[in-house]
């Protein structure tokens, strides 16, 4: 039986695991978020696929809450001013400029993930071409936030992945295309 330390020692573990929370969560959100639309690329036209991919969908988008959420707990102390100046100081190190605003477009990338997940859950006898171009729009600025997120703003294995993921589901895009005739 483990002694009562052991439990302090692991619940300090947990307690104080804000740096891992938040960099997994976003890892899990993004590989995810790269197998839905590989999945999705792939699988068009068999439905019995399309409840998996939800569900998947829906796992991504709670690690990725999760994710902000661990980061405004732990990094940010739930201050959007302490957000906004990492965010610029970030920029400032990736880019050469501080530009703190970007904290909005990662904002947006929260709202348009919430948005598309109601979206996918909603029957498709409900949804019409507008619907579906702004659903397209928006897959667009997840997978180019996404890509910022891996291959602009991170180095080593998570720029290689980045790059990898991006290789494939453009890859994907150009079979699904082609299978279509769009191209």
């Amino acid at each position: 039986m483990p002694s009562p330390q052991t439990f302090a020692q692991l619940g300090a573990l947990f307690v104080n695991s804000g740096d891992w929370i938040i960099a997994w969560s976003i890892r899990l959100a993004l590989l995810l978020l790269v197998i839905v639309q590989a999945f999705q690329l792939e699988s068009l036209g068999i439905d019995r696929l399309a409840k998996a991919i939800r569900w998947l969908w829906t796992i991504a988008f709670l690690f990725f809450s999760l994710h902000v959420a661990a980061a405004f707990h732990f990094v940010h102390r739930w201050s959007h001013r302490a957000a906004f100046d990492a965010t610029a100081k970030e920029t400032l190190d990736k880019m050469g400029f501080a530009y703190g605003t970007g904290v909005y477009f990662n904002y947006l990338f929260l709202l348009v993930w919430a948005i598309d997940l109601i979206w996918v859950w909603r029957p498709e006898t409900l949804r019409n071409r507008t619907q579906q171009v702004l659903f397209y729009a928006g897959r667009a600025y997840l997978l180019f936030i996404a890509f910022n997120g891996t291959v602009v703003f991170k180095t080593g294995w998570m720029r290689i992945l980045g790059i990898s993921a991006t290789a494939l589901l453009a890859a994907l895009l150009w079979r699904c295309l082609r299978r279509i005739k769009i191209t």
